[in-house]
């Protein structure tokens, strides 16, 4: 693990696999950290210049984040820290592509190709009020409040039956996360409106779309399609919220 300081706080991330290489950037879900793509990081690290790293209130990074707009500032200052000799892939997954849309509008010179798995521009008002009872439960009661609900969030009962380690695995990660900061990042995502500031993205991007996904659904990653001009589509069957755990293949197949 590698810290940094910079304008905005400070980020812990792991770098690993050739330089020279275009890099890769994998933004990880709020129900995960970056833990998440354990299953697909080195061989990714093969042949790729890979980065992940944490958001604040997950391992040791820190910032002042508020809102979604907060976190793409924050992630902005810490691409730049890198000094990367060309723009960099991103990979980005729920929370994580809400940020990496607003990280490609607001500096796109520091994007060569966006994927965006299981996120959207705006959560419907129907989808939000999950949002602020989490956030109240975490506040109240700490990160163990939250646990069953993230996980019944991030995969679908037949695979969470299945794969009972690894949903023991996801929620020992989880449980690690700061209570306080995991409540704003909630109600960032509540309040969140991206679909005028996604339709400005002019770099290349493809929209997945785990169809088992129920937090956020196919809907709102084809809204997301729909609002950013010349981006691809993409479904993945047999997938819930985080394709790198439930069809690594597939994610592999897309990075490559």
């Amino acid at each position: 693990m590698t810290t940094v300081q910079h304008s905005k706080g400070t980020t812990d991330y792991e770098r690993v696999g050739p330089l020279g290489q275009r890099p890769l950037l994998l933004f990880h879900t709020l129900l995960a950290d970056r833990s998440v793509y354990d299953g697909i990081f080195s061989q990714l690290a093969q042949h790729r210049d890979v980065i992940r790293f944490h958001f604040p209130g997950f391992g040791s990074s820190a910032g002042q984040c508020l809102s979604i707009d907060d976190y793409a500032d924050w992630t902005i200052a810490f691409i730049k820290t890198l000094n990367l000799d060309q723009p960099a892939q991103i990979f980005s997954n729920g929370f994580g592509g809400f940020v990496s849309v607003g990280v490609t509008a607001k500096a796109p010179e520091l994007v060569h190709q966006l994927t965006i798995a299981n996120s959207g521009a705006a959560f419907p008002d129907e989808r939000k009020p999950p949002l602020h009872k989490m956030a109240e439960a975490v506040e109240t009661h700490g990160i163990a409040a939250v646990l069953d609900t993230a996980i019944s969030r991030m995969f679908p009962e037949s695979f969470a039956k299945a794969n009972p380690g690894v949903v023991q695995e996801r929620r020992l990660a989880l449980s690690k996360t700061a209570p306080h900061q995991f409540a704003i990042a909630c109600r960032a995502l509540a309040t969140l409106d991206y679909r005028q500031l996604a339709s400005t993205i002019k770099r290349p991007v493809r929209v997945v779309a785990g169809l088992d996904d129920g937090t956020t659904p196919p809907t709102m990653s084809q809204e997301l399609h729909q609002l950013i001009q010349g981006s691809i589509y993409q479904e993945i069957k047999d997938c819930g919220h985080c394709p790198q755990i439930q069809q690594p293949h597939e994610v592999l197949a897309l990075l490559k």
